[in-house]
């Protein structure tokens, strides 16, 4: 069950990577083109933007666009009482994630404003920001809850693998009272430690399934259940500390009884 809930966490940083992403990835920045650029000039720039290593997605909205899309927000057309579109052309850039912070932001305006046809850049500083500063946050959450649950799994396991040790203990001692070297005790006991944590993980990787499949119709939209990746990273994550932590506790414990003469094994 520890390895499960150490699972489900792993699936939720996952969840938490992917919502950082997509939301990154909906910030725009908003190009305002001059009025005297010609639609040459216009079209030159938004391919050379489009080649950019940092713009994962460009469209351009003529003056036209913007106004029909104005309109239906205010629901009336400004043209009737204006008497003139007061609206640029302008293109819309979505950043890729990993540029998605205000630093990298100055930058990327910096080059845009130099292109000719381009009159300056909007976009909303302060919302980037705190958009960045909450998503650490829950990144930084998500990790301290996986390291909890990694500490009590620990705990747990190597007080379930002390206790089996224990059992053994006078066994162990007699393996060295007939010439057994240390390595060779802990040998059996080691792999069956690791079998132990094999079974657990099978056993775990099998109840993620069943979350799956019961809750997949209310985190479709946060998980991609066809992504190959998902199923990978959780379950390597569930098998590598299932074997991992048995390994280790059951090295730990071995080593407390294999240096302890037979008077103190019965006060341990």
């Amino acid at each position: 069950m520890v390895l499960f809930m150490l699972g489900i966490i792993s699936m939720f940083i996952l969840i938490g990577n992917e919502l950082s992403m997509y939301v990154k990835e909906n910030l725009t920045l908003s190009v305002i083109i001059n009025e005297s650029a010609e639609e040459e000039d216009i079209l030159k720039a938004q391919q050379k933007l489009q080649k950019r290593s940092y713009v994962k997605e460009l469209r351009y909205i003529s003056k036209e666009e913007a106004l029909e899309e104005l309109a239906d927000e205010l629901g009336e057309d400004p043209v009737e009482f204006l008497g003139f579109n007061p609206l640029s052309a302008s293109f819309e850039i979505n950043l890729k994630s990993v540029y998605a912070n205000n630093d990298s932001i100055s930058l990327i305006v910096s080059q845009i404003e130099k292109i000719d046809v381009v009159k300056k850049v909007d976009y909303q500083k302060n919302l980037i920001h705190e958009v960045n500063q909450n998503l650490k946050k829950i990144t930084f959450s998500l990790l301290a809850v996986a390291a909890l649950l990694l500490i009590i799994s620990f705990v747990l396991i190597n007080n379930t693998m002390r206790l089996l040790i224990y059992s053994n203990r006078f066994l162990i001692h007699t393996m060295k009272l007939v010439g057994a070297t240390r390595s060779f005790i802990r040998q059996p006991y080691l792999f069956q430690g690791m079998i132990i944590g094999v079974i657990a993980s099978i056993f775990a990787m099998l109840y993620i399934v069943g979350v799956f499949y019961w809750y997949a119709p209310d985190l479709e939209m946060f998980i991609d259940f066809h992504d190959t990746r998902l199923y990978i990273t959780i379950f390597s994550t569930i098998m590598f500390f299932g074997i991992v932590i048995t390994g280790i506790s059951t090295f730990l414990a071995l080593n407390k009884y294999l240096k302890h003469n037979l008077d103190d094994l019965y006060y341990l």
